[in-house]
């Protein structure tokens, strides 16, 4: 893969998005057992009760990453340090939710919402953020 280029828009692009999306729901699997195991998270807390909301929205959200990178090759001269970009500022934007979770607003939507529950969430938002930065552009082993 050159340097200015990433990998989610490449000739074998379906690699990357396979290895992509297995990394990110794996690491997040793995973020939600450890959370679970050192942390006691209330049954009712949706998000964390079972694996599939952790696999779906996992999936979902790394797909429209890839996507994103897809449309960052196509249409920047300097896609790398774009792409790079945009994720760290969707990463911080996808934090917002689970932090309102925390409010009262946000415990009467999801009841059982702990601060040790969010710290969880938030940790597979970084855990999927680095997977997808690793495999699409190469970090941190490249530079841009």
């Amino acid at each position: 893969m050159a340097a200015d280029r990433l990998a989610a828009a490449g000739p074998r692009a379906w690699v990357v998005w396979l290895r992509t999306i297995l990394g990110a729901v794996a690491a997040n699997l793995v973020v939600r057992a450890a959370g679970l195991a050192a942390f006691d998270v209330p049954a009712e807390f949706e998000p964390l009760a079972t694996a599939g909301p952790t696999v779906f929205l996992t999936v979902v959200g790394v797909a429209a990453g890839l996507g994103v990178a897809v449309a960052v090759q196509k249409r920047s001269a300097r896609p790398v340090p774009l792409f790079r970009r945009i994720v760290v500022v969707a990463l911080l934007v996808s934090l917002v939710p689970d932090l309102l979770m925390l409010t009262d607003g946000g415990a009467a939507a999801f009841p059982g919402a702990t601060v040790a529950a969010v710290i969880i969430l938030m940790v597979q938002h970084v855990a999927a953020a680095t997977v997808v930065l690793w495999s699409v552009t190469g970090w941190p082993g490249r530079a841009s």
